[in-house]
């Protein structure tokens, strides 16, 4: 779809005329807002072939960019660390006169973790991946830019600054939040203002404190016509709305104020999914890009996200083409197409719930001294989070609780560091998974049981607790007993998983004690100091819980 608009912005009066009659011409006899009609599923889009035009520039939008967490892992294990290839298949980046995104957390190795379970910080080493693909632009003003403190944040608009990368609705005071980031091509200047609608309100830019700029800003619209007045283009990119929903009326309301302040498109971000495209005003609203690259696996909706590839002129947009970026299982985009009906949302995405809900009162036994005679009956542990989208996993059975995964995740980073090549065979298990597992276990044993079991009965697995993990090599031919033990990784679990706060539950020769054969892979998180403490001890690991249900009661 082919949109020409101009704007009103020092234009003589001939050319006002000639605008009219275009318009006229062309029977724009809808009402002042539009939604845009996407192209039929299976069909190419219409939008023009981006070329060269003289006295234009080419602008190139992408939505989410999460470079933390399952894609860090992902490049780790499948690119040799190398964030470069995540954009081998986006050339058309490097194309664009100006390329923006929405970072998704800060770029830092400092700071400390302040925010949810959910919380990102990627590696300085994307930089130099992010400059080669081409991006000149980012907007800083999200729901995750303060989740490793003020320090990492900081340390973002340093690092970007000293890279030469551009950013928005961020800054040292608030006057530098508030300032659109100006970008001059081709005698057309093009302003940038970045706003968060989704917080966090603790990182709002002061006079005096670094900070985002805010959508709830008291001064918001008197920010936009500020901006407007000192640029031909106006770009205001808000960070907003509901996930994985169509678009809901606080963003259009927004969008409308913003256009109706001065800015001449508003481009969107958050949502995790494409959202629809309108026109007020015969001004550009697109409401969600979703995700350009991000970990979210569990559906098509999550795993694409809309490219706007857009050409203006001082006076407006000159064409416009919309494409769908698809991200393949390593989150790396392998595929870029015209956008059709289908990518955008029109009902909410279900997300499916991988772990399951704390049981009663959800309480903590994560100290619990399990054996063969206590019993934790169908407990199901708080805060369990999935692991496949952190570390390397095989099974399904991935889940742990939130302190023994981030412990693990940090781990497995270091072992990958040092070259080895750690799996999570299992982690969390319900009461009716380890039924299911142990009534395997019995048809394969005969008439007559052997004195140590190696599958614990239901309700006697250290595996329902959420902090216990069975790790192997994938460097052993198999995963027997035999391999591992003779393993580099597991000669470095011996040696280093206690500054982790990891310990081997179930050591060779002490079966009797503790009532299970020896598993060397089998590892539960403590605490990294209980964990010193428990392997300067000679006790086995149930015996020296046992004092915790006393002191330290559950």
């Amino acid at each position: 779809m082919i949109q020409r608009f101009f704007s009103h912005k020092a234009l003589p009066i001939t050319l006002i005329i000639l605008s009219l009659s275009i318009i006229g011409f062309l029977v724009y006899t809808q009402s002042a807002s539009r939604i845009l009609s996407p192209t039929p599923d299976n069909e190419l889009a219409k939008e023009a072939t981006p070329e060269e035009i003289p006295g234009t520039v080419r602008m190139i939008f992408v939505g989410d960019i999460m470079l933390d967490r399952g894609v860090a892992s992902s490049v780790r294990r499948n690119f040799n660390n190398d964030f470069h290839v995540l954009f081998e298949h986006l050339d058309m980046l490097r194309e664009g006169d100006i390329v923006f995104g929405n970072l998704e957390g800060p770029i830092s190795d400092q700071g400390r973790n302040v925010g949810s379970r959910f919380s990102f910080r990627m590696d300085p080493a994307t930089l130099p991946a992010l400059q080669r693909a081409g991006f000149t632009i980012f907007s800083l003003a999200n729901n995750h830019m303060g989740d490793w403190s003020m320090d990492a944040f900081t340390d973002t608009m340093r690092r970007l600054r000293d890279t030469g990368i551009l950013f928005t609705g961020a800054g040292m005071t608030t006057a530098e939040a508030e300032q659109a980031t100006i970008i001059e091509k081709n005698g057309i200047r093009i302003g940038f203002i970045g706003v968060t609608d989704v917080g966090p309100n603790w990182l709002a830019a002061t006079e005096s404190r670094p900070g985002i700029l805010l959508a709830s800003h008291p001064r918001i619209e008197e920010i936009i016509t500020r901006a407007a007045a000192e640029t031909d283009i106006l770009v205001v990119t808000p960070h907003w709305g509901d996930e994985y929903v169509p678009f809901n009326n606080r963003q259009q309301t927004l969008a409308r104020m913003f256009i109706d302040a001065g800015a001449d498109m508003v481009i969107g971000h958050h949502p995790h999914v494409i959202q629809d495209i309108e026109y007020y005003n015969e001004k550009l609203i697109a409401y969600s890009l979703g995700n350009f690259i991000f970990d979210q696996y569990f559906s098509e909706e999550t795993m694409r996200g809309m490219i706007l590839d857009i050409t203006v002129d001082a006076h407006g947009i000159v064409n416009m083409t919309t494409l769908t970026s698809v991200q393949e299982r390593t989150y790396k985009p392998i595929t870029v197409r015209p956008l059709i009906a289908s990518d955008i949302v029109r009902r909410r995405i279900t997300v499916p719930s991988l772990c399951p809900p704390a049981s009663g009162t959800g309480e903590n036994k994560w100290l619990f001294p399990v054996d063969r005679n206590r019993s934790l009956g169908n407990y199901i542990p708080p805060t369990l989070t999935h692991m496949p989208n952190r570390v390397e996993t095989r099974g399904t059975a991935t889940c742990l609780t939130t302190e023994a995964a981030d412990a693990l995740e940090k781990m497995f980073l270091d072992m990958n560091n040092a070259g080895l090549k750690p799996v999570m065979t299992s982690g969390y298990r319900s009461f009716d998974i380890q039924r299911m597992v142990y009534t395997d276990w019995l048809s394969k044993q005969g008439d007559i049981l052997p004195e140590f079991p190696s599958v614990a009965e239901p309700g006697h697995s250290e595996h329902q607790l959420g902090t216990t993990v069975d790790i192997k090599s994938l460097q052993t031919p198999d995963f027997s007993y035999a391999a591992f033990v003779r393993s580099p990784e597991y000669a470095w679990l011996q040696n280093n998983a206690h500054r982790y706060g990891f310990v081997q539950s179930y050591t060779e020769g002490n079966e009797f004690a503790q009532g299970y054969i020896a598993e060397p892979w089998h590892w539960r998180y403590i605490g990294r100091e209980r964990a010193t403490a428990f392997r300067d001890s000679s006790l086995t690991l149930n015996h020296w819980l046992a004092q915790f249900l006393v002191t330290d009661p559950m």
